[in-house]
């Protein structure tokens, strides 16, 4: 296919499903500009064996022109199980991390910025100090992380987790660790709501416990508040907003949401217009789309989930909770730079030999280092995150 073919094709899919997401941004000049750097990407992945990877969130272009899409770990897991020369990792830097830890030195893994351009609010909003004196004040006590965060908390927690699965990790952690403390990090939203869940999950296997020794991280840190920032600023307001909107929709929330924890709270108490809501990771949204009975779907999370949305099942509607749900860490992915990451080899993550701190690692315009020590402690307990899977 030419690149003026490919340009109308694709002008012809983004002026249906992604126009109102990304209002003006599809020219067809533009459109044309991507279809040829496309068809360059292309060629210059043949040449260098490079498998194309982009997370759910990142612009239409790249749903249409990688190898696969999805969320960050289910992106990380195929490297592994599709061994590769090469990935070009289009998310933020952390996924890229991630993948290169569970592949390991047989597969080079390229990101398409630096870690401060294409990073996350969960990850700049850790706080290590805290974290560390946490861990000095409670010395049996279990960190369960959320799978966005750095490769440093990653090895100094005890489980890893998932969106879909924090609260089988929650009961995991306490059932193997009785009468120990367990923090849940980095995001407080998925901690609140899975925190309930997971105390839903003792009490039905007979199992009671003080809610307090699960505590969850809300420590404010570097300008960010324990949260995915584009999920905290989804508020109330727009869900209420959505729904008088659309009150036939069924509501798809992901448990970052900033709007999860009160959604949580009236779905318990028995609040009609939530009885249709559903906490569902990304990859679970589009299963319980295609089986859902319901025609139309408020998406609550990062809007460019429902551009994969829409094309995989053009026959129903999505409408995003809101139109300002975009994540600038994601959207700093672009053809351009991934055209020029393969074509110089940057940014490459590299396993080193302990040659640098793991919580301030040395990076330069070429490449960033991950210690060795502190990817094998990482993959341990992600690892463990999918034994207990």
């Amino acid at each position: 296919m030419t690149a003026k073919e490919t340009a109308q094709n694709w002008y012809e899919l983004f002026s249906v499903f992604a126009d109102d997401l990304y209002p003006g941004r599809y020219t067809k000049e533009f459109v044309l500009e991507l279809a040829e750097q496309a068809k360059l990407i292309k060629a210059v992945a043949r040449q260098k064996e490079s498998t194309l990877l982009a997370h759910n969130y990142l612009y239409p272009e790249f749903h249409e022109l990688t190898d696969l899409t999805g969320d960050s770990l289910a992106l990380s897991l195929s490297v592994e199980k599709n061994p590769t020369k090469r990935v070009d990792f289009g998310g933020v830097f952390f996924m890229g991390e991630t993948a290169k830890i569970i592949a390991g030195p047989s597969v080079k893994v390229f990101t398409q910025d630096t870690p401060e351009k294409i990073g996350c609010s969960l990850v700049f909003g850790t706080d290590n100090e805290w974290v560390k004196k946490w861990k000095e004040l409670n010395k049996n006590g279990v960190i369960v992380s959320y799978i966005n965060s750095s490769a440093y908390l990653k090895s100094i927690s005890e489980y890893i987790c998932t969106s879909r699965n924090t609260a089988q990790i929650i009961v995991r952690a306490i059932e193997e660790n009785p009468g120990s403390r367990i923090l849940i990090m980095p995001d407080k939203f998925l901690g609140l709501v899975m925190k309930a869940q997971a105390i839903e999950i003792l009490n039905q296997k007979g199992i009671i416990v003080d809610p307090e020794i699960i505590e969850i991280y809300q420590h404010s840190f570097g300008g960010f508040h324990a949260s995915c920032y584009v999920h905290e600023k989804i508020g109330e307001k727009a869900l209420e907003e959505a729904f008088e909107k659309h009150p036939e929709a069924e509501l798809m929330i992901h448990p970052e949401c900033g709007c999860a924890s009160s959604c949580l709270f009236k779905l318990n108490a028995g609040v009609v217009p939530y009885k249709h809501s559903f906490f569902l990771s990304t990859d679970q949204m589009i299963n319980h789309a295609k089986s859902s009975k319901a025609d139309k779907f408020i998406v609550a999370t990062e809007k460019g989930m429902v551009y994969k949305l829409r094309k995989m099942i053009p026959q129903k509607h999505f409408i995003p909770v809101s139109f300002d749900a975009t994540c600038k860490y994601m959207k700093e992915n672009t053809l351009e730079k991934l055209l020029n990451s393969l074509q110089n080899d940057r940014i490459e993550i590299v396993i080193c030999d302990d040659c640098c701190d793991g919580e301030n690692p040395f990076q330069d315009q070429m490449s960033v280092h991950i210690p060795r020590s502190t990817a094998e402690k990482a993959k341990k307990s992600i690892k463990k995150m999918l034994e207990i899977s």
